[in-house]
């Protein structure tokens, strides 16, 4: 952060700015094994342009679970960039949950439906906010979905992630001190290209491609016989059949349809403290009575 000996040096304060996020991104995103705290008084430069750490008392390790939940969780927010339609949107909803669930972050017996909504808020705004637009208002989105969840405490962050985002932080501010256009999203684009590739073509926690699979399913993709459109033909009966019955289902008048309610299931449970309360006061009314009457 020394801006005034980087440019005494001649050193290119644009390629510092990118060496910085790039050497982060790769220990996060392809090690697994990371520096927790790279402020500026721990990180340096040589005469060379080369990045020097200091202080390794305070280095963390991945678990395999959660370094394979930290790679999805990227490849949601970052993939496809600033651009993103609903289809791909609800695609990469999906994934954050299930990223969520890998780190071990989501609590078991989590309402999955609104987590999906919640990831849906999240990476549209992240979206939003590369493209230089407005965050939305959480509350007049998600309100009610994020305080239900809230309630039932479904999120839990183990201090790895503490250390994480305040490293990411640490990072974002020496690139933007760097580099006024410093955007460590868009330096991300080719780690996130590099990890769905893992994920589609090979293993993600090896950090390895099969190449074989992935000239197979490119060759796939260009002549039309790929399997998810084998698979899509040979579904699509049954999926016909099953729009038949359900149509067949709403005229007979048979079709149930589940539907939540967040207003009346919190009235329930209020009901519920209540009757709870109610009843351990009679109760403790009836043992007082028969003790007074014993000790008269």
């Amino acid at each position: 952060t020394d801006i005034e000996q980087v440019e005494k040096l001649g050193l290119d304060r644009k390629m510092l700015a990118k060496r910085t996020a790039e050497s982060f991104l790769s220990q996060i995103l392809r090690t697994g094994y990371f520096h927790c705290d790279p402020h500026p008084g721990n990180l340096a430069v040589d005469k060379n342009g080369n990045l020097v750490y200091y202080d390794y008392g305070m280095m963390d390790e991945l678990k395999p679970d959660v370094r394979l939940g930290f790679r999805n969780l990227c490849i949601a927010l970052f993939e496809g960039g600033p651009f993103v339609d609903d289809l791909a949107l609800g695609k990469s909803a999906k994934t954050f949950v299930l990223a969520l669930e890998q780190m071990g972050v989501l609590s078991k017996g989590a309402d999955k439906l609104a987590v999906e909504k919640f990831g849906r808020f999240c990476i549209r705004t992240f979206k939003d906010v590369q493209l230089g637009k407005p965050a939305a208002n959480i509350k007049q989105q998600i309100g009610p979905d994020l305080q239900a969840l809230t309630e039932a405490n479904v999120f839990r962050f183990p201090s790895t992630f503490t250390f994480i985002f305040r490293a990411f932080a640490s990072i974002d501010g020496i690139g933007k001190g760097l580099d006024k256009d410093f955007d460590i999203g868009q330096l991300s684009q080719p780690f996130v290209e590099e990890l769905t590739e893992q994920a589609r073509y090979g293993d993600v926690i090896e950090g390895s491609v099969n190449p074989t699979q992935k000239a197979f399913s490119q060759f796939g993709s260009l002549t039309g016989l790929n399997p998810d459109d084998i698979n899509t033909a040979v579904s699509s009966p049954r999926k016909i059949a099953y729009l038949e019955e359900t149509v067949r289902a709403m005229e007979q008048g048979s079709l149930k349809i589940r539907v939540r309610s967040l207003e009346n299931e919190k009235a329930l449970e209020r009901m519920a403290i209540t009757q709870g309360q109610t009843t351990s006061l009679l109760l403790a009314s009836v043992f007082l009575n028969l003790g007074l009457t014993v000790s008269a």
